[in-house]
């Protein structure tokens, strides 16, 4: 099985910005299960900080200790708890009388069988960039109105960038939920970013790209956009998780045929359940 450990290192930091009050960004790192992910928070008051936390509690209590289990075991496990924060978000709101309470989410699950591949979670518009040799990537599609149309290849000039902003997914909403999963190639070199929107809305991606080259030290990459976001504002909470990809045993683990048809399966059926939790 893959030691994510030794090639995975990390730094987080998030942080209340200049213009809001409370913090409603949240951040999971469990580097020795290869699992990392960002939360931002939306309803106001506290609902939001409460959502971001109650997805974290998920996930980290389903991930926690999950490094020897297989790909499909743990793509399943980070499908269900999402299903899981989903209910306890939405019967927190409506205990509450909330109108609107819900989270963003991304998240990056490194494979314990072959350390060059990823699956990537998301719902909402937090993002996971990747630098690969210099290059800049964005790996994650916002789920946002404006993003939405330009995908339908419609005409947003006329449309207030107060409604393209609005998000089509969040965990916790009225709506069914739909995590979107994204499988990706992982190299040696390879630097990673997830962030809440407070990073990408106040920086653009020259910047982004040119801060993340600039270091292969996790802690100074953090540091470094930490100073850019609050030069640039700070209007919103923020939170920086950059991964920096070391040199890894490229070769993978064999399972017996049992194991990975099992493990294949539920890699397929996954997303297909929707009512976890219930």
């Amino acid at each position: 099985m893959t030691n994510f450990a030794s090639f995975l290192q990390y730094h987080a930091n998030t942080d209340m910005g200049l213009v809001r009050k409370n913090n409603e960004d949240n951040y999971l790192v469990l580097p020795e299960d290869g699992f990392f992910a960002v939360m931002d928070g939306m309803g106001g008051g506290d609902a939001g900080e409460v959502a971001s936390k109650l997805i974290r509690n998920m996930l980290a209590k389903s991930m926690k200790g999950t490094a020897d289990e297989s790909p499909g075991e743990r793509k399943y496990s980070v499908q269900q708890a999402l299903h899981k924060a989903q209910t306890a978000i939405q019967g927190y709101a409506w205990a509450r009388h909330y109108n609107s309470m819900g989270s963003t989410v991304v998240s990056i699950l490194f494979n314990p069988w072959n350390p060059d591949q990823a699956l990537v979670c998301h719902v909402g518009d937090s993002r996971l960039y990747c630098l690969r040799n210099g290059e800049l990537f964005l790996i994650t599609q916002d789920h946002t109105v404006g993003n939405e149309m330009l995908q339908r290849k419609q005409n947003i000039d006329n449309v207030s960038p107060q409604l393209l902003h609005v998000l089509t997914r969040v965990v916790g909403g009225g709506q069914q939920l739909h995590p979107q999963w994204t499988g990706i190639a992982v190299c040696p070199g390879d630097i990673y970013l997830l962030c809440s929107d407070g990073v990408w809305g106040m920086l653009d991606d020259a910047t982004i790209e040119a801060i993340l080259a600039s270091s292969n030290n996790p802690q100074t990459i953090t540091e470094l956009f930490r100073q850019h976001v609050l030069a640039a504002g700070a209007d919103d909470n923020f939170t920086i998780l950059p991964i920096v990809v070391g040199p890894f045993d490229s070769t993978p683990f064999t399972p017996d045929p049992v194991e990975k048809e099992e493990s294949d399966l539920l890699l397929r059926v996954a997303e297909e359940r929707v009512d976890y939790g219930r």
